[in-house]
């Protein structure tokens, strides 16, 4: 599939319905409580989808910009926003070549599943938008025994991948996570993949 067929094929399901829950991400919602001390400052979150996280953090007084590729998820993460009568920032844009206007405390990105090339870019993309003294956060499936439901093989990472695709001067704090699987996911135990770079 090539990049742009990719594209199509999200703004074609988000187009059709809502894909996600709307909850926030466990390992965002552990990493904030981790810091209770912290006030809260800008966020952006890239490949946001339907804008689940990044809405959470607005509700806590977070300047947050989500960030995607889709434009139909953007339309379900303003309507989302809206609902909840919190202020972000929807960016529609290509994640791989995206500049940040301004740097962030903390930059997310979430479960992105896609091809080397383009998580490896989008990767870069959200190092270049932290600030000085910020926190990159990166989660998702590692890599899992062959036929594990989820994102196939070639689209799971491992934190070596990562930081080769960072280079200096981050310091990767990484951890793993087991839950069970719910959805389509049930009866086997995933494994989540948690990486908390600092300069």
């Amino acid at each position: 599939m090539t990049d742009a067929e990719r594209h199509q094929a999200w703004e074609a399901r988000y187009g059709a319905s809502a894909m996600w829950t709307g909850k926030v991400n466990a390992h965002l919602k552990e990493w904030i409580g981790s810091h209770p001390d912290m006030s809260p400052g800008t966020a952006i979150d890239l490949a946001c989808g339907e804008g689940g996280d990044a809405i959470w953090l607005a509700t806590r007084g977070w300047h947050v910009t989500g960030v995607d590729f889709a434009r139909a998820a953007m339309v379900r993460a303003t309507a989302a926003a809206e609902a909840r009568g919190v202020e972000a920032t929807w960016v529609v844009a290509d994640l791989t070549t995206w500049v940040a206007e301004i740097s962030a405390d903390l930059v997310t990105v979430s479960f992105l599943h896609e091809p080397e090339h383009v998580r490896a870019a989008v990767w870069r993309s959200a190092a270049r938008a932290v600030a000085e003294g910020g926190t990159l956060l990166i989660t998702g499936h590692a890599p899992d025994v062959a036929g594990a439901p989820g994102p196939p093989a070639e689209m799971r990472f491992t934190a070596e991948e990562v930081v080769s695709a960072l280079g200096a001067p981050w310091r990767a704090d990484v951890r793993e996570a087991r839950r069970d699987g719910i959805g389509r996911h049930a009866g086997h135990v995933v494994i989540d993949l948690i990486m908390t770079l600092t300069r």
